[in-house]
């Protein structure tokens, strides 16, 4: 087979021939697996301390595949505290381990043991916390969640940090 010798700019032009192609089949191909990108808007609830209150601070965050999904999702967002002024409601280094949603439309939202063992206590402090948690899902989700039970460590708990019932499910409530 004879060698056959290109000019240089005849190569030039290949190379980059080349390189337009690979570049917009890996963009196609990048795109094909990614899928496109679903996000949500959710309001998340923290403590206003001027007005000492329960304040919405909305936020995007990713959609989820199923409700349930979406739920952890959401108290994950809640955990992580506020992006404004606001203050958080839940202890740091807290985590959510597991959420379950019955068919009677109760959630069940169960934090790690910092919960109880970082929170401030007192009993204002444990209603802003269990009320934060309730409204945010109940909000959120209100044809699946009408009310949340707060577990702790895998297993039901009496209290939070000593004051307030949780032992039971919580409907939504305003604190005033």
């Amino acid at each position: 087979m004879p060698y056959v010798l290109y000019s240089r700019p005849y190569c030039i032009g290949l190379c980059l021939i080349a390189v337009c192609v690979l570049t917009a089949a890996g963009f196609v191909c990048i795109n094909t697996f990614a899928g496109p990108s679903s996000l949500t808007e959710v309001s998340l609830y923290f403590v206003d301390a001027e007005e000492l209150k329960l304040v919405a601070e909305r936020r995007i965050i990713s959609q989820a595949a199923n409700t349930v999904e979406q739920i952890k999702l959401t108290v994950d967002e809640l955990v992580k505290g506020p992006k404004t002024a606001l203050m958080p409601v839940i202890p740091d280094e807290t985590s959510v381990q597991q959420v379950f949603l019955d068919e009677k439309g109760c959630a069940y939202v169960d934090f790690s043991r910092e919960l109880s063992k970082n929170h401030q206590g007192g009993t204002t402090g444990e209603l802003v916390t269990v009320s934060s948690i309730v409204n945010t899902l109940t909000r959120n989700f209100p044809e699946e969640i009408q009310k949340v039970r707060i577990l702790i460590g895998g297993r039901e708990a009496r209290t939070i940090a000593g004051h307030i019932d949780i032992s039971r499910a919580f409907f939504p409530f305003e604190l005033e």
